[in-house]
């Protein structure tokens, strides 16, 4: 499990746009080692829930 907390927390500082050095090296490595579709799969659910979000929110102030 440790290692999808790192990818969820990966995907989520690139998505907020912050983060270090240090970890999108971890990040690149662990990628190399084990493929980018953990990072893709992560992306995808975590963008759609964003997407979700936004069109409830939407919803709610426009009632």
């Amino acid at each position: 499990m440790k290692g999808f907390g790192q990818v969820f927390k990966a995907v989520t500082f690139a998505m907020i746009g912050v983060g270090k050095k240090e970890d999108l090296a971890k990040d690149f490595a662990r990628t190399e080692k084990q493929g980018p579709w953990a990072y893709i799969i992560v992306g995808l659910i975590m963008t759609f829930v964003f997407i979700g979000l936004i069109i409830t929110a939407v919803k709610l102030v426009l009632l």
